[in-house]
């Protein structure tokens, strides 16, 4: 059935690492560029929740502003 020489096989043995070190190399990397962009995206939204703050302190200020201006 298998009728494969030393080499071929010796061939192939080398050709299956080889390919699967490029895959763990690939899922390695991508992995890092999904962690650069989670840290961009929590950085992203705590400034976000930062501004989200100020606007609400903003609000609250004005709105008892107005309360006290119309007494």
């Amino acid at each position: 059935m298998w009728n494969m020489s030393l080499w071929a096989m010796i061939v192939l043995v080398v050709l299956i690492g080889a390919i699967s070190e490029m895959y763990r190399a690939r899922l390695k990397n991508n992995n890092k560029e999904a962690d650069k962009l989670r840290d961009e995206m929590a950085e992203r939204m705590s400034r976000l929740e930062e501004r989200m703050a100020n606007v609400e302190t903003i609000l609250f200020e004005k709105e008892k502003a107005d309360r006290y201006n119309n007494l």
